[in-house]
């Protein structure tokens, strides 16, 4: 008997992304509407925590997703649906960056276009000589795109101040207003790609509005077991 040859693949690199809500609803088996997990019974309770869908914890039931047994399921994600939109906290200096750096009416950035071509061209240069651009470019870029008016619509651009944890108040002559998750999740939608790049993003795998939550992913239940007490409850 001829033994096949081992393949062996050398890690070259490990990026991170962000989950858009249209790739947590298409790895969910359910949507998880209610925080019971079971009912009277002892049954984990359709659309709860527990749903079935999720996965098992009993030796002898099976998954209502794959058919497996607890030992062989590998459990699914299930979601929920946001009433409103969430910023997530560990991305708001991000966020506010983007929102002083782009305009409030295109998005494109607050830089000419012969200047884009040119921090282009330093972006390239510098990963060919570095093997990647270090974070310094990209805070300096961002420092210069603060301008007052879009070079592209000519729109007047308006201070952008930021109050912990997750406040953002756009200055207008009228005073501040305060700026709605939605109205900071439109805003980040209007940036072009082509832009993104400049500030150090991968478009494909991290769009900023994406750090504004509407979906929120449901692990397996083997990750988040329920502990049964001696009264059976």
């Amino acid at each position: 008997m001829q033994m096949e040859d081992s393949v062996h693949k050398v890690i070259e690199e490990l990026y991170f992304g962000v989950f858009s809500p249209q790739d947590i609803r298409r790895q969910s088996v359910a949507e998880i509407q209610t925080a019971d997990t079971y009912d009277e019974d002892g049954a984990p309770i359709t659309s709860g925590l527990m749903d079935g869908r999720l996965g098992t914890l009993e030796p002898r039931q099976r998954c209502k997703t794959c058919g497996n047994t607890a030992i062989r399921c590998p459990g699914h994600f299930g979601h929920i649906e946001l009433a409103v939109p969430i910023i997530h906290i560990e991305f708001t200096k991000i966020i506010h960056n983007l929102l002083q750096a782009t305009c409030r009416n295109c998005g494109r950035i607050l830089l000419t276009e012969s200047r884009v071509a040119k921090v282009k061209k330093l972006i390239e240069e510098t990963r060919k000589l570095v093997g990647e651009v270090p974070n310094d470019v990209y805070k300096k870029i961002v420092k210069e795109a603060k301008k007052k008016d879009c070079p592209y619509c000519g729109a007047q651009q308006s201070k952008i101040d930021f109050a912990k944890p997750t406040s953002f108040y756009e200055i207008l002559e009228e005073g501040a207003q305060r700026l709605t998750q939605s109205m900071i999740r439109e805003r980040l939608e209007r940036i072009p790609n082509e832009d993104l790049i400049l500030f150090g993003f991968t478009p494909e795998t991290a769009r900023p509005e994406w750090m504004i939550l509407q979906v929120l992913p449901v692990p397996p239940v083997y990750v988040r077991p329920s502990i049964t007490l001696e009264s059976g409850i």
